[in-house]
Formats: C-alpha cells, structure tokens, sequence
C-alpha cells in the first residue's frame, strides 16, 4: 500500500526531548509532531518549540490558541496531564485530546498504535465538525 493510501494522523507530543512531563500540555517545553500511519508506522515530522505566551490567568484561552497556532495540521494533541484548556480543546478545537501515563514519547507513540482505530475514528469525527466529548486515555495497561 502506497504512503498516500494508508490512513494517517498527524499528531503532538507535549514533551521535554524524549520525556512526557506530566504537566499541563501549554507548560511543556516542546512538541515533537509524528504522522502516525495504520500500519504502525510513525515518522518524526518536527520539533517544535513552544512559544506560547505565557498564562496571565490559570487556564488562559490565550494560552490555548497559542499552543495550537504552533501545530498546524496536528489532529491530535498528547499530554501527561488534562487541564481546562484540554477540556475547552475537546469541546471547541478540531484537534483531538489524548492524555497518556506513559513517561516517554517512544512509549506514547507504542501505546497510539494499538488505540488507532478508535483514535482514527476520533479524528474522522472532528474532520466532520463533530465534537466528540472524548479525551481518550493512552498508556501502560
């Protein structure tokens, strides 16, 4: 199957290099974004620093719309830890929540592949406007 006809996601990792910080996603200092394909392939696409402004009130919307003007294309957004934003992002954005106990980005992106079918049907939601009242929960079992 051609590259162009697998299924495919396109996702950030809140991180500190390899590391998932279980803090808020808008408090990590970067955000690697993978494409994550059906068959359990995932590429490394790029490292972005964040450089969100910085929350002038706990769970700023600023914050928010700072964070994801830094991920274009991403459909996917994964944390160590929820916050509001988390849930504002899951009723308002087009990007889809995923909080995860896994401690590094390799064992995230392990735990991804197995949960892509409903991740994928997640995100075809979103793609469609909808709004799915799902954070989804990723890690070790």
């Amino acid at each position: 199957m051609s590259e162009g006809q697998r299924r495919r996601i396109q996702l950030a990792i809140a991180c500190d290099g390899e590391q998932i910080l279980h803090r808020h996603f808008g408090d990590c200092p970067e955000f690697r974004v993978y494409e994550l394909y059906e068959d359990g392939e995932y590429r490394l696409i790029r490292t972005r620093d964040n450089t969100s402004p910085a929350e002038q009130q706990h769970a700023d919307s600023k914050k928010l719309k700072g964070v994801t003007s830094l991920l274009p294309g991403c459909e996917v957004l994964v944390s160590g830890l929820a916050s509001p934003n988390f849930v504002r992002m899951r009723d308002t954005k087009p990007i889809q929540p995923v909080l995860t106990t896994e401690e590094t980005v390799s064992g995230a992106l392990r735990a991804l592949v197995k949960v892509f079918e409903e991740l994928f049907d997640l995100v075809s939601a979103r793609r469609q406007g909808e709004h799915p009242a799902v954070i989804l929960e990723i890690g070790k079992d």
